[in-house]
């Protein structure tokens, strides 16, 4: 069980603080069932609820520091293939977000970046789903990264650049 004031990520909703554990006042919900209430860190004002005994969600504790530093040595030897049936990647993707494993996460980016260097080597854009697919896998790891490392989420993507160097 988390513990108030941890950080979480919670699936393709990202780090998130634990604010509160216990039941919730709220017309509908069953008052002998314990939540968290969780707060997203880089959406403001934002509270999201679930039981604290939901097998199906995804909420695990960040990566420690030392973690985190390991996860972005890793990346550069980190050499994931692409899928080419577009249902079969899109469906893998959705469940990376959904699951949100800082590794898987990495790979997802790799993968999408080249494909994007060879469209636009080839005279073509990145598509559209692709740019969704790798913001939304940016926006969850780098997230997760910044609170791990101490650092902004800004500055992430260049932190992991200089180290992939």
């Amino acid at each position: 069980m988390f513990e108030i004031g941890q950080y979480v990520v919670y699936g393709n909703k990202g780090v998130c603080q634990i604010k509160d554990v216990g039941p919730i006042d709220m017309v509908g919900l069953s008052d002998d069932r314990t939540y968290y209430s969780l707060s997203q860190i880089f959406l403001k004002g934002s509270m999201i609820f679930t039981p604290v005994d939901n097998e199906n969600s995804h909420i695990r504790p960040i990566l420690s520091q030392k973690e985190a530093k390991a996860l972005v040595k890793e990346i550069k030897e980190m050499k994931p293939e692409w899928v080419k049936d577009d249902k079969v990647r899109d469906r893998m993707y959705t469940e990376i977000l959904r699951k949100a494993d800082a590794k898987e996460l990495s790979k997802m980016i790799i993968a999408l970046y080249h494909r994007k260097e060879e469209r636009i080597a080839s005279g073509k854009k990145a598509t559209s789903t692709d740019e969704r697919f790798f913001h939304a896998a940016e926006d969850i790891l780098y997230g997760e990264l910044s609170i791990a490392l101490g650092m902004e989420k800004d500055d992430v993507k260049n932190y992991i650049e200089e180290c992939v160097k």
